[in-house]
């Protein structure tokens, strides 16, 4: 199972971008993916308080990040080559990470090859309440791979046969 996790330049639904993408694949732990996204030009806007909880500089994704088309590309090879037959990442919170994927896709004039899906689709609705209870407990570093790896590993202890 392929879980995602997305780090952004804050929480404006109209203005904040991806910055950090971590993909951790639970059958294959040392083959996740995790990069940091360059900002697009376009992309300006940068929450102080924001980079307080994830700890990164702007700076640091114009030093260390990948543009967005690679960025896409990379996610569409590594999800077609790891997902489920379903051919979906699972994400703990679906609507802001689609939300930041289709900035980054249709910043890079891309079409993501991919579905995403919530916890919902692997796991029974009455376990549901106990895996988010489990991830309140949990101190999240807020950096993409290892926030998905947390997520990961709880849910593969929770985990049932998919409904969808």
């Amino acid at each position: 199972m392929l879980i995602i996790d997305i780090e952004a330049s804050g929480l404006d639904p109209d203005h904040s971008y991806p910055i950090e993408v971590g993909v951790y694949n639970t059958e294959k732990p040392s083959n996740s993916l995790s990069f940091l996204v360059r900002p697009h030009p376009d992309w300006s806007h940068w929450d102080d308080v924001a980079e307080e909880i994830h700890g990164i500089e702007r700076a640091e994704l114009f030093r260390d990040g990948i543009a967005p088309d690679i960025a896409c590309d990379q996610l569409n090879h590594y999800i077609s080559q790891h997902a489920d037959s379903f051919n979906r990442v699972i994400s703990d919170a679906p609507d802001f990470d689609f939300m930041w994927l289709r900035r980054l896709f249709r910043t890079a004039q891309r079409r993501m090859q991919f579905k995403l899906a919530g916890i919902d689709a692997v796991l029974h609705p009455s376990r549901q309440a106990m895996l988010f209870a489990e991830l309140e407990k949990q101190q999240m570093p807020h950096r993409a791979l290892a926030d998905a790896k947390i997520i990961g590993d709880i849910l593969m202890g929770h985990s049932t046969p998919s409904r969808h």
